[in-house]
């Protein structure tokens, strides 16, 4: 004898057999309770056949199992209203039908009492489920929105950002431009710095030559004038008083030409000094180069002050020469009265023998 779920098995196979063979849903629900009761003897109820078939509404296997029992009632009262069967059997058979009957009666009624309680419990469940599913659905809904929300304001910090970085990177290529300027100005002012130092340097050593050649002048000029005075003091006596005069004036003029000397060294070496300056200020803007990024507006002053201060110089040098013009021409000036004298000796010496 099979057991119980074998029994469930083989029947769950019959049942799903019986799907291709009988579309409707009501034919297969009555074509199940033929099958349970007459091939398996099981009492076929309405949870029993819902769990098997899985078809249709709850009403369904109930007017199946209906319709089934009326037919098998009808089946039977047809074959106990024969005439050739003993009386005892009649009424032992009606007996058992009516028992059947009586059984299949409370089985059903107690199946469609099951299958109302599950249907409560499972409408209730689905209650639950659905208030819950609508709960879930609420807060889905809310963190859409939410999200939504977000998502809007993310988009707006994302323009707000590109706008930003559009910007950025607009003044990144300007300030860049700009540097490359300033690199190139600094560059070029210190190109001309060094020009213009080339240039004092220049300058400066053209000074100096010219101090030079003025010294050797004043020195043949002063060697010139001792040999006159020797030849005037060896030529007349009486011409002392006019020679000291005179020696006092070279004298005096000999001081003032130190003295103009002294104040050219001096100035020679105030350029000197400022030259120095000059190449400190140049090494510091060399320093300062690297920076030249943040200290442009500096370096122009500074170029400016530069410019200001090398025509400061020039004209200094053009002074300094102005100078040294007139010491020549005092020296020149200077010579001038000894010849003039020698001529009034030989003059004077000539008048002598006539008297």
């Amino acid at each position: 004898m099979l057991e119980h779920n074998d029994l469930d098995a083989a029947l769950q196979v019959d049942v799903e057999k019986l799907r291709g063979e009988y579309p409707r849903t009501l034919d297969l629900y009555k074509e199940v309770c033929v099958v349970m009761f007459f091939r398996y003897g099981m009492t076929p109820t309405a949870n029993k056949l819902y769990q098997l078939v899985r078809k249709g509404s709850m009403s369904a296997p109930t007017e199946a199992l209906r319709a089934f029992w009326a037919g098998l009632r009808r089946s039977g009262k047809v074959e106990l209203g024969q005439a050739d069967l003993p009386e005892d059997l009649a009424h032992a058979a009606g007996d058992l039908v009516s028992k059947l009957w009586s059984s299949a009666q409370a089985a059903a009624s107690e199946s469609l009492e099951e299958l109302r309680k599950a249907a409560g419990q499972e409408r209730d469940s689905a209650l639950r489920d659905k208030q819950s599913i609508q709960g879930q659905l609420d807060a889905v809904k809310r963190e859409l929105q939410e999200l939504a929300a977000k998502l809007e304001l993310a988009s707006r910090e994302n323009a707000t950002l590109r706008e930003e970085a559009a910007v950025s990177a607009a003044a990144a290529v300007e300030m860049s431009s700009k540097l490359s300027d300033a690199r190139q100005a600094a560059s070029e002012a210190a190109a001309r710095l060094e020009g213009i130092r080339t240039e004092h340097a220049a300058e400066i050593e053209k000074i100096t030559a010219r101090i030079t050649q003025a010294e050797e002048r004043y020195a043949a000029s002063e060697h010139r004038a001792l040999l006159e005075i020797d030849r005037e003091r060896t030529a007349a006596t009486r011409l002392e008083k006019a020679l000291e005069s005179e020696r006092s004036s070279s004298a005096a003029s000999l001081q003032r030409l130190q003295s103009e000397l002294t104040h050219a060294q001096i100035d020679a070496a105030k350029q000197a000094r400022d030259f120095a300056a000059l190449e400190e200020n140049l090494r510091s803007a060399i320093e300062e180069r690297n920076n030249a990024r943040d200290l442009a507006p500096q370096l122009r002053a500074t170029i400016s002050d530069l410019t200001v201060q090398v025509a400061a110089e020039r004209a200094r040098a053009e002074v300094l020469d102005e100078q040294l013009n007139r010491l020549s021409s005092k020296r020149t000036r200077t010579v001038k009265p000894g010849q003039q004298r020698r001529k009034r000796a030989a003059q004077r010496s000539k008048a002598k023998p006539s008297a």
